[in-house]
């Protein structure tokens, strides 16, 4: 009988040039997961800590209410009063106002202060109002006061939350 001889060979060329390929791309996917994944939890950072300071500031909105808020102006069109601005600590309410706040959301003095990342703005539309004369008007127990508070990443112009409220002058 003759005796079969196997023998044991190592890897072709063919073979660990395959493997290799194989392997470069499973890192490649891996190291593109990875960054995805990093921008990601970057994202969603940067939409809680918008969230966080629009809530803040509707919260302030919901402290002051809605007697305490800024009167806006009367449009005859719309039959709404509109008020545009935003909180500032050392003056309030300020018509035609912007706040400016750090990437953790802590409120910066102004646009130029150092670590500026988000800009809030505070929309108040009044309906059902008493139209007085000219633009102005009086809130009436029933009006409806409408908050709204945009928080913009100041670098893009990008809008990153918007979140609303309702006031009422007479409570709910």
């Amino acid at each position: 009988m003759a005796r079969i001889r196997r023998r044991n060979h190592g890897f072709t060329l063919l073979e660990g040039v395959i493997a290799a390929f194989i392997l470069a791309i499973v890192m490649a996917a891996m190291f593109a997961a990875w960054s995805t994944c990093f921008n990601e939890s970057a994202n969603i950072t940067e939409m809680t800590s918008a969230a966080n300071i629009c809530q803040a500031e509707l919260g302030i909105a919901g402290v002051y209410g809605s007697a305490n808020m800024p009167i806006g102006t009367y449009s005859t069109t719309t039959s709404q009063g509109t008020w545009t601005g935003a909180y500032i600590p050392a003056t309030g309410w300020t018509s035609g106002a912007t706040a400016y706040f750090s990437y953790s959301g802590a409120q910066l003095a102004s646009s130029a202060s150092a670590g500026v990342f988000f800009s809030l703005s505070v929309t108040v539309t009044d309906s059902s109002v008493l139209q007085g004369t000219g633009t102005s008007y009086t809130l009436a127990p029933t009006s409806l006061r409408s908050v709204v508070a945009t928080c913009t990443r100041v670098s893009t112009g990008v809008v990153d939350f918007t979140m609303a409220t309702n006031l009422v002058s007479g409570g709910l």
